[in-house]
């Protein structure tokens, strides 16, 4: 079960707010859902917050691996509330030796010279190529 965290549209016309809410990807936008982490009013004057997060219960959900949509990404961001990341180790690059570089350096020459050989064929295939005439025109009726 992919499990996604997006905002669920309540309110009415020209005066929506949003549910910031953990939903299975499968289950229609305003429909069911696990759990409510909080609001957005895009509408709110300054001195009522527009985002209000449990930023517990959404930390928790980001690492369980529920994934946010771009605007809950957006609102998590605001809200202060910290993606985790995975401790992944850089990788080191290869060094390779000089028969390997030459190796690497003569198939690379190969596939030029290929490509350059295929684009010319292109070309000499489509100027040998027959011009069509064009279509004549039917009789005009009477």
């Amino acid at each position: 079960m992919a499990v996604v965290i997006r905002l669920n549209i309540r309110g009415r016309k020209h005066l929506a707010f949003h549910k910031i809410i953990v939903a299975d990807s499968r289950a229609p936008r305003d429909g069911r859902h696990i759990e409510i982490l909080g609001h957005y009013d895009p509408l709110a004057k300054p001195p009522v917050p527009s985002v209000v997060i449990d930023k517990e219960r959404a930390a928790y959900w980001l690492s369980q691996g529920a994934q946010p949509s771009v605007q809950v990404a957006s609102l998590l961001k605001q809200a202060g509330v910290s993606r985790p990341m995975k401790q992944s180790q850089p990788k080191k690059k290869k060094e390779l030796t000089a028969e390997q570089k030459k190796a690497r350096h003569a198939a690379n020459a190969r596939r030029a010279t290929a490509r350059k050989g295929a684009v010319a064929a292109a070309a000499q295939k489509k100027a040998a190529a027959p011009k069509k005439k064009p279509a004549a025109k039917k009789a005009a009726k009477k």
